[in-house]
């Protein structure tokens, strides 16, 4: 498996979209990446990454498609009536900054399967190199949350 993340946008166009809410005789927004991410308002959905996920396991991928919201999935078609579900696929994502937080918060959960955790941690790695103010945002739902929601609980133990 190899992932690789390339971040699309910057910290001047989520400036941009927050002095569009403000007054226009405001100054200009001197707001952070890292109060974005904390506050999660709007703007944060300027922040917009390009990734690749080579070879993974086709159900895994199954897992991320789920997710359908500040995300567009570009998959491997896999036609062969023979191919399984750990079949490597290639799996590639445009996605914004606050889908990588809401998919984190499923997918980082310790009730996730374990080849999927093992994916997204791998993306959150990747992210960490590019915009390590996103990536520490990305957490289990239990640590968001502050205790596991999840209808078998797994009693708000966090294993990332």
């Amino acid at each position: 498996m190899r992932v690789t993340a390339i971040k699309l946008t910057d910290e001047v166009l989520m400036r941009t979209a927050c002095d569009f809410t403000r007054d226009p005789n405001a100054e200009p927004s001197k707001m952070t990446l890292d109060r974005m991410y904390q506050c999660e308002h709007s703007p944060m959905r300027t922040q917009l990454f390009w990734i690749e996920m080579h070879q993974i396991p086709t159900f895994v991928s199954v897992h991320l498609v789920r997710h359908n919201v500040g995300v567009t999935h570009f998959v491997q078609s896999k036609r062969d009536q023979l191919a399984d579900r750990n079949t490597p696929i290639n799996h590639a994502m445009l996605i914004n900054a606050q889908e990588l937080v809401n998919m984190s918060r499923k997918r980082l959960c310790k009730k996730s399967a374990d080849e999927t955790r093992h994916v997204w941690k791998t993306v959150k790695n990747e992210i960490a190199k590019i915009d390590y103010a996103l990536a520490e945002r990305m957490v289990a739902d239990c640590i968001y949350r502050g205790k596991c929601h999840e209808l078998n609980s797994c009693m708000g133990i966090s294993y990332e």
